[in-house]
């Protein structure tokens, strides 16, 4: 059933163009409250064959245009005038990323926005600290995309630092995942490289000393899905949209993506199927901010980008 949009209501259509998943959002935001009316999102891989190598293959640009097709429908239906499309780390460092913006536009009219990772990070503190009320202490935001990951400390509604590097799970596992399951030397090696990548996090973090992680979204819905439908744990609900992991049930989940071959991930029960190829190399980048930036509490937001963009 499809609700449309009636003359008063400021509907807003909200894309998402991430390296793995391409989302759609449309919703509106009134008296600081966000009413969702419809989302999808659609496993879009478009970083997959050319991430590393700065292209999208002819096959992802395919599948990228795909998606956007059927993203055009839905705002036909709901009537969305006011469209925002938002291009992160897959198609702002493509040779051919402005071809590919540029052929959405022709074909779908959907105005598409490449936006810097620092652009990126602010909307995605914004989105997170509208998802629950925030504690009156520092808190250290990560966004696990495909192509980049984003980093963000900051207190109430204030950003204290923010980057974006581009080590995301499709690059890692390019570069470092590609036995089944990740052996013990990949992941010595994967853990190498982010100890050189991410000084300027660790730095930061020496700095402003945050003691509550949150991740924005993405893989950490897997997270807490995980937790939820094969742990069979309840975790504390910090509002509708956010809620605290315990550590030792954090460390269950790591060692599962660890140690498990992709057939074993495919059966959990909180496991989205598109997200069974990257979960290991992210949840190794959970695990590598947790421990380095000695970590006390986990919180797990669904809220980022999108989120960000609209209450913007």
């Amino acid at each position: 059933m499809f609700y449309f949009a009636k003359k008063d209501f400021l509907l807003k259509a909200i894309i998402d163009l991430g390296t793995n998943t391409f989302h759609l959002y449309i919703a509106e935001v009134k008296a600081n409250t966000l009413h969702e009316y419809y989302k999808m999102q659609i496993p879009v891989k478009l970083g997959k064959g050319g991430i590393n190598n700065g292209e999208i293959t002819s096959d992802a640009f395919r599948r990228g245009l795909t998606a956007l097709h059927e993203f055009a429908k839905y705002i036909e239906r709901f009537q969305v005038k006011d469209i925002q499309a938002f291009a992160t780390s897959a198609i702002r460092n493509a040779s051919n990323g402005n071809q590919f913006i540029e052929e959405a536009h022709r074909q779908f009219g959907i105005p598409i926005q490449a936006i810097s990772g620092d652009v990126e990070a602010g909307f995605i503190y914004r989105g997170v600290n509208h998802s629950f009320k925030f504690p009156d202490e520092t808190v250290l935001v990560m966004d696990i995309g495909g192509g980049s990951v984003e980093l963000i400390i900051g207190k109430q509604q204030n950003i204290l630092w923010k980057q974006s590097f581009e080590i995301g799970a499709a690059r890692l596992i390019d570069l470092f995942h590609h036995e089944n399951p990740i052996s013990s030397s990949e992941v010595e090696a994967l853990t190498a490289y982010l100890t050189e990548k991410l000084k300027p996090a660790v730095e930061a973090c020496e700095k402003y000393n945050p003691q509550i992680f949150i991740g924005a979204a993405g893989s950490f819905e897997t997270l807490l899905d995980v937790v939820i439908n094969d742990l069979a744990v309840i975790p504390l609900s910090l509002s509708k949209h956010a809620y605290e992991i315990r550590r030792e049930d954090f460390d269950v989940f790591v060692e599962i993506m660890k140690t498990g071959t992709q057939a074993q991930r495919e059966k959990l029960k909180g496991m989205v199927s598109f997200r069974v190829e990257m979960i290991t190399v992210a949840a190794l980048l959970m695990q590598f901010a947790v421990e380095q930036f000695q970590i006390k509490r986990i919180i797990c937001s669904d809220y980022s980008l999108k989120e960000g963009v609209l209450f913007s």
